[in-house]
């Protein structure tokens, strides 16, 4: 069974010695007051998780954690096992509905956006599943009032609903949902990042939205902040929509 005294071993020195670097660790990580982080990379969190999803007790591990109350804060689940329980979530071969049941277990105990994101970039099994019904559980997610839950769907539609195929709904789907500035932050900051990512992928197809001011001011203009800070888009591109900030 892997637990906080397991994962003790492959806390690397310099969290342990370094006040300065375990605290710029611990910050960036934005987790929910009272967390445990036992400050591990990663590169190990990955490899304990494949190595949990080839073993035969994977499931009994899983059980272990949705289990445990509460699953955050300070008597909860420690940072690092609540990201490699996201990681098996990944990396366990089971049939799609069953994989989505998991991931609807593993989102209360998501409470910063390094869970949801590794959750949702290592998520390569969506490539190979029927992505429809992937797609329509992920518009659940993102129309939820949760703000990790929502913020799911929106990383896993960037992730992987942004190709050229299924970009186009993705964006107007985003765009109905009306978001406000005073939504959270993590739902902002994930459609934000989603129609910057889209400027860089299909750029006229995306800059309808901003030129139409389809979203909220705040997600307007970061989405612009985020597209503007790549390397993939044009100098003419970027100054255009420097243009466009509202």
């Amino acid at each position: 069974m892997i637990t906080e005294d397991y994962l003790q071993a492959y806390v690397p020195d310099r969290f342990r010695n370094d006040e300065r670097y375990r605290c710029g660790h611990i910050h960036i990580l934005a987790a929910s007051e009272g967390t445990r982080i036992l400050g591990m990379h990663t590169p190990e969190m990955k490899m304990i998780a494949k190595q949990l999803a080839r073993s035969g007790n994977w499931r009994e591990q899983v059980d272990y954690w949705q289990r445990h109350t509460p699953l955050t804060g300070a008597e909860g689940l420690t940072h690092e096992e609540r990201m490699i329980w996201g990681l098996v979530v990944d990396y366990v071969k089971v049939p799609l509905e069953d994989r989505l049941q998991m991931i609807d277990s593993l989102i209360p105990a998501i409470d910063n956006w390094a869970i949801c994101d590794n959750l949702c970039s290592n998520a390569k099994w969506i490539e190979k599943q029927d992505k429809e019904k992937v797609w329509n559980s992920l518009t659940d997610l993102i129309d939820s009032e949760e703000e990790f839950r929502s913020r799911v769907g929106l990383i896993l539609s960037l992730a992987h609903f942004l190709d050229e195929r299924n970009l186009p709904r993705t964006l107007e789907y985003i765009a109905g949902r009306s978001y406000k500035d005073s939504d959270p932050y993590y739902i902002r900051m994930g459609a934000a990042w989603l129609f910057a990512e889209a400027l860089c992928k299909q750029y006229d197809v995306a800059l309808r939205y901003i030129e139409g001011t389809r979203l909220c001011r705040w997600i307007h203009n970061k989405a612009i902040q985020k597209a503007r800070e790549s390397h993939r888009i044009t100098e003419g591109q970027k100054e255009y929509l420097r243009s466009l900030k509202i």
